[in-house]
């Protein structure tokens, strides 16, 4: 009655129809190479800009158990300073750091001791002593939780902001 290729003709006719009544969703994954972000404003008549350099934060680090400034940090410091000298209403806070070997006291002395480092420096540099808040968190406050030299490193650090 019927031969196999009509039933094979059936068959796929019948498959064909039963897809097209499946639902199919798709779904966009983050790939997360976003490169670039366009901002734009409608009015802009309003906005005042100010023309004084705003200050970016640094950061200098220390060898184990140093206070002393290496040449990679005075090159930073030489940046801050002149930045400071630019803009004379602009204050500083210098947050000393620590790893975390040694006592909590001793660390937070070993904070401070970086922290005032950087100070005479910048005070050497012609920045008033009164511009400077000089703070000290010992090994309170580590960027890097590890326990390697590498994090160690990241820790001992007087942050300028």
């Amino acid at each position: 009655m019927f031969s196999k290729l009509s039933i094979n003709f059936l068959f796929v006719i019948f498959f064909l129809v039963s897809c097209s009544s499946m639902n199919v969703t798709e779904e966009t994954m983050y790939s997360g190479d976003v490169k670039t972000v366009q901002a734009s404003s409608v009015n802009n008549e309003n906005i005042s800009y100010d023309s004084k350099a705003m200050f970016a934060n640094a950061t200098v680090y220390f060898d184990f158990d140093k206070t002393n400034l290496t040449s990679k940090s005075l090159q930073t410091l030489k940046s801050v300073a002149n930045a400071l000298n630019d803009n004379p209403d602009l204050d500083v806070v210098l947050a000393g750091h620590a790893d975390e070997r040694g006592t909590r006291e001793y660390n937070l002395a070993l904070g401070q001791r970086r922290a005032e480092a950087v100070s005479d420096y910048l005070v050497l540099n012609g920045i008033k002593k009164d511009r400077i808040t000089v703070k000290s968190f010992g090994e309170e406050r580590p960027i890097s939780l590890g326990q390697d030299e590498e994090s160690y490193s990241k820790n001992r650090r007087v942050e300028i902001n």
